[in-house]
């Protein structure tokens, strides 16, 4: 129970005075020898004001703060020279700011009105009015966004973060990977999320591989954890960067280092992962008819639904890939449709879901070997080809279905400029075994599918007469 004349907890308006009121009076301490304040010194007291007050969602002192590093900015980049008039203006914005400050819990829409005309005037000072801000707010992203936007990526990022250490001591650990989707959930609930490229495809190859990650099983291959966890720290670091700027430029640069060394990794991740299985494994489920463990509840085919679904998608990613305006947003584009190829290749029961298993694998070794990318155009015409096939799977026959899947299939192994792979034999048909052959086996040849399909012939009619007087 709180006795009575106890000192009051600070609450969150009360710490944003003290830390602003710290940053405010560095600047001015900053202002006061004679010779030119260190630019650079300038430009971080600012922003870091700028920040806190994003933070305690004091938005019109944020917007002062805006204008006043973007003057700082100037100065720094020589765009407006550090003279007596400008050491005037600067000295009286911080006074300002101080104003502000001491009124934030009083806040009126007049202060705001305030707070925009010093920035405004302030950016003019600095040679370079804030367009990409403006811009951004005009998306819908005011200070209010952008603060949201900067908490929640350093949320990511940290996330992230600990999930990698953690993966690279336990390749096995799922706990973190729940972690990192959970931390994802806010941000992904933004609205004008799509219209800060190409941070949304960063999240989507991010749950993309968590999604692999969890289909390990009980076993990880050798580095398996050294490779996620270096995926998952270069996805921090990627957030991290892309926060930060929306919330100091609006929106993150769809071309920075950060998103191309991501991309390059997650290519690097899909090649890594093993798509052949071993011989051993073949060798159980030829002799005990077993899935391999882990895999038993993997659907063995795809019913119509499913197929006109992923139709659907395969257009819709297709239009994304033509509409990605970056060579990097394609590159991630493409390499999130990793677990859609994975899933329509493990397709079996039809010759339709067959043609499918086939053209999966085809695309996906042109998402790996980067066709996709230096050929976005051709790739995503025999995308939507596929996906538009796929969709009227549930109304056309199957058998011309099947014939047109293969042609597409064809044309995106064409891509590359090189001679696609020759079909493969059709497995022998099963040596019928007549009275008399004993137990002399008729399996040579056979392939793991075929031996499946090899059923004892029951004699019927003229079969049972003739067996019956080679007897007699």
């Amino acid at each position: 129970m709180t006795q009575p004349g106890a000192p009051q907890p600070l609450g969150m308006s009360d710490f944003f005075a003290l830390e602003a009121g710290e940053y405010l009076d560095r600047l001015d301490a900053l202002l006061q020898p004679p010779t030119p304040p260190a630019a650079d010194e300038l430009v971080r007291l600012a922003r870091a004001l700028r920040g806190s007050a994003l933070m305690a969602s004091q938005q019109g002192i944020a917007r002062a703060a805006m204008g006043l590093e973007a003057l700082a900015r100037g100065v720094r980049e020589g765009r407006r020279p550090w003279d007596a008039a400008t050491k005037q203006v600067t000295t009286r914005a911080i006074d300002d700011l101080k104003i502000f400050v001491r009124k934030a819990a009083s806040w009126t829409e007049a202060d705001s009105a305030k707070g925009e005309a010093l920035a405004s005037q302030l950016e003019q000072l600095g040679g370079r009015a804030s367009g990409q801000v403006r811009a951004a707010e005009a998306l819908g992203l005011d200070a209010g966004a952008r603060a949201f936007v900067a908490r929640e990526g350093a949320a990511i990022a940290s996330a992230l973060d600990r999930a990698g250490r953690a993966l690279r001591a336990n390749p096995l650990a799922h706990d973190p990977l729940q972690q990192v989707l959970k931390a994802l959930q806010p941000l992904r609930g933004l609205a004008a999320l799509n219209d800060l490229p190409p941070l949304p495809d960063l999240l989507e190859g991010i749950e993309q591989t968590i999604g692999e990650v969890g289909r390990t099983g009980t076993t990880a291959p050798p580095g398996f954890g050294d490779r996620v966890a270096e995926l998952f720290q270069m996805a921090a670091t990627s957030i991290a960067h892309a926060a930060r700027e929306v919330a100091e430029r609006g929106r993150p640069d769809p071309e920075s280092a950060e998103f191309r060394k991501f991309a390059g990794l997650r290519v690097q991740f899909m090649d890594s992962e093993p798509d052949i299985v071993p011989i051993e494994t073949v060798g159980t489920i030829v002799r005990r008819g077993t899935p391999p463990g882990g895999e038993s509840a993997r659907p063995a085919t795809l019913g119509r639904v499913e197929l006109v679904s992923h139709g659907e998608h395969l257009r819709q990613a297709a239009d994304s890939l033509e509409r990605a305006p970056s060579a990097t947003q394609r590159e991630l584009r493409a390499h999130t449709l990793g677990g859609t190829f994975r899933v329509l290749g493990s397709a079996g029961g039809g010759p339709v879901a067959e043609r499918v298993a086939e053209f999966a694998q085809a695309a996906r070794e042109a998402v790996t070997s980067g066709i996709a990318v230096r050929q976005p155009a051709l790739f995503a015409a025999e995308l939507r080809r596929a996906g538009e096939l796929l969709s009227a799977s549930g109304t056309n026959d199957e058998t011309a279905t099947a014939a047109a899947l293969a042609a597409v299939t064809l044309a995106m192994r064409r891509l590359g400029g090189a001679a696609p792979a020759a079909a493969p034999a059709p497995a022998r048909a099963p040596h019928r075994r007549r009275v008399g052959d004993g137990h002399r086996g008729h399996l040579d040849g056979l392939s793991a599918d075929g031996f499946r399909r090899c059923r004892p012939r029951v004699a019927r009619g003229a079969d049972q007469r003739r067996i019956i007087s080679s007897l007699g």
